[in-house]
Parts: C-alpha cells; structure tokens; sequence
C-alpha cells in the first residue's frame, strides 16, 4: 500500500493532485484545513488543505495481470463522465470521513442512545443524503417529546426502517393467472431464483404453476430450467420473441402462476430499453421483478434499476445474501430509488433458501458489517444491541 499526504489550495486541487500521483483507485484517508506560507500572500500565510490517501498497489497489479482496462459498461478513464463520476465518489467520501471525525448535530449529543445509533449508521455506509433525511425526521420527533408513545430509540429505528419499501407480491389482487416475468443482469441468479419460486408455490401454496423461458443467449439455461420442471411436475414452454410469448401465456391461461425467465442483459446496452418496450409494451397484466445481486457494487446497482426502470418494476429481488459482508449498497439503492423489495435468496438450495424480505431482515443485513466488526467500538461507546420497533 502506498500512502501520501497532499497540501492544496483547496479540495478541488488536491483530489486532482491524488488521481493524478495515486489514481482513480486512491482511497481518502482524512483531509484537515492548515495554513502555509507563501511568498507575496498577505502576511505570509494562505489556507489550505491536507488530504492523506492511500492505495492498494497490489490490487492495481492483479488488475493489470487480468488484462487491465475498464470494466464492461464503465466511462472509459479520462472521459468527461468519468471524471464527474470520480469526482462525486471523492466528495463522497470525503464527506462520510467527515460525518464520522466530527460526530452527530450538536443537539443529538443530549440523547446519547441517538448518538450512538448514529455513528453506527455512518460507519456501516448509510448514504449522507439518506443519514440527513432520518435526522431531520429524528430531530422532529424528538421535538414532540412526550407525545411519542415510542421510547426515542425505538422510533429512530423506526424512521431507519421506513426509509425503504417492502412488498409481498401476493397480496395484490389480480385476475386471471399472476404473470411474473424475473428481469436483470447477467450472472444474479435469475433462473434459479424462478426454480425457487416456482417448487415453493407449487409445493408449499399448492398452486398450479407454469414456466416460460425466454432465456436463448445464455448456454443450457433452458436445460436448467427443464430440470426444475421435471423434478417438480410443471410445465415448460420455451419461446423466441413476443409472439410466441403471447401464445405461451394463452395455452397456460388456466394456471394460477405463470413465471417468465429472461436473458441476462447489461444495464447499459445502448438497445436494453427499446428491446424491452418491444417485448412487453402493452401488456399491463405481467409484473416485471428485477433481480439484483448483494454482492454488486452500489454504482451498478443504481445504473441496473435506473436501466430496467423503463418496465414498471413490481419488485427488486435481492439474490448472494450469504455471499456479500455488505449490504450498505442494496440499502442505499433501495431508499433512494424507493422500489419495494420482496425477496431475499441466501443460498443455492431450492426451494430453501429463499425467504419473503421485511423491514427488520433488510436493516439487520445492512448493519450486519458493523455488528461483526466493532466489537472495540460497541465496548469502548458502551454500545448495546440495538432492538428493532
């Protein structure tokens, strides 16, 4: 690891001093306000600031062994939307570094459970814009004082907790049989998660279940989705196109679930969103689920349901719970683009690992990280385990 402190007339300029020796890699350490002396300045001495970051030379190397280069879908380096995006991810940082050194608002440090449930937000990666809209909401709460019937530590957890949506797909009425069609990236999990939910509805609620697969790019996914089928007794139609979709749909019409596996598509395919509008437009009876990996980095997952958002989205489906040791970014995303979760999968065993998502379940993931890895911190802020309202 290499590590470098650098002194600039503003912040602006030093971020462009640290890309420039560490490279867009540079992770922002701490950044302070100092003075230095310069020749002509009034009384010798201008304001300034010290940025000290560091980077992992080795990641870069191995990034390099594998062949280098941008990742599939990211702004090429050096281009005007990278360098915005490297900008903000700075200023992000930098300012999740500042929340943590200064602490909680002044009038937050007279209730000290409330202060200590936001330091663990701010270091378990709650996103500032989110971390300032439960403190506005907190802050009217505690103004109402007695009129609360909940103690100021359960109704803070209660405002966290209410900054996302959840939904169970089953309670909205429909008529006819339920259309589900599983839409996302390539690589989350998609046609096992259809397994999931087709041998759960088939064995446990008992319904008369039917399976589609639209899925003709990726090599024997058709084979896996046959299997499932047989295994479970449902039937399983394979179709290229919308035409032969419509005609799938209406040889099931009996059913009581239909569920419509997809091909994996990048977010940024430049025909990502004509191809979908020409698949499904016009046909207000399908929920379209989009299913996300944990294990994906925030600002891919943004661009995934920001790109998939042309569909109305049902539902985000999160899939490699077990596999990720930080939820932070699926929270995020799901407080900031407020499209209701529903379920979670934690595991390869069909149908087992899948389960319905609630409020308390999505939080405990999120702060799962910080649990696991502050075990000092609770000790030395007397920190107990918090209680979900």
């Amino acid at each position: 690891m290499k590590l470098k402190t650098f002194v600039a007339r503003d912040l602006k300029e030093a971020l462009s001093q640290v890309r420039k020796e560490l490279g867009p890699e540079a992770v922002i350490l701490s950044t302070q306000s100092r003075r230095i002396k310069e020749e002509g300045a009034p009384w010798g001495w201008q304001p300034a600031v010290e940025v000290t970051a560091a980077v992992d030379l080795e990641g870069n190397e191995a990034l390099d062994l594998l062949g280098g280069g941008t990742p599939p879908g990211w702004p090429s380096p050096g281009s005007p939307l990278r360098q915005i995006q490297d900008d903000l991810d700075d200023l992000k940082g930098l300012l999740r570094h500042w929340l943590q050194q200064n602490g909680p608002p002044f009038w937050l440090l007279q209730h000290k459970e409330l202060a200590i449930l936001y330091r663990v937000l701010t270091r378990a990666g709650l996103d500032e814009q989110i971390l300032l809209r439960w403190l506005e909401n907190v802050q009217e709460m505690v103004a109402q004082g007695e009129e609360q019937p909940l103690t100021l530590k359960e109704g803070a957890f209660r405002h966290l907790m209410h900054t996302f949506e959840v939904v169970d797909p089953w309670k909205t009425k429909k008529e006819g049989p339920r259309l589900w069609t599983l839409i996302g990236p390539t690589g989350v999990g998609k046609t096992t998660t259809l397994a999931k939910l087709a041998v759960r509805s088939s064995l446990v609620k008992k319904l008369r279940v039917g399976l589609i697969s639209l899925d003709n790019v990726r090599l024997g996914a058709h084979d896996q989705l046959a299997a499932y089928g047989r295994i479970a007794g449902l039937p399983l139609v394979t179709a290229n196109g919308r035409g032969e979709l419509l005609e799938a749909i209406k040889e099931m019409a009996d059913l009581d679930l239909i569920l419509i596996d997809t091909p994996g598509r990048s977010p940024h395919a430049k025909r990502l969103q004509t191809e979908l509008r020409q698949l499904f437009s016009g046909m207000p009876e399908l929920e379209h689920h989009l299913v996300l990996s944990a294990t994906t980095k925030e600002c891919h997952l943004a661009d995934a349901i920001s790109g998939f958002s042309v569909l109305p989205l049902t539902s985000l489906i999160i899939t490699k719970v077990d596999e990720s040791s930080d939820f932070s970014g699926v929270f995020n995303q799901l407080c900031h683009h407020k499209v209701p979760i529903s379920y979670l999968t934690t595991g390869q065993r069909v149908p087992e690992d899948l389960e319905v998502a609630t409020r308390r379940k999505v939080t405990e993931l999120f702060l799962k990280r910080y649990q696991l890895n502050s075990k000092v911190t609770r000790q030395r802020e007397g920190y107990e385990k918090l209680s979900y309202a």
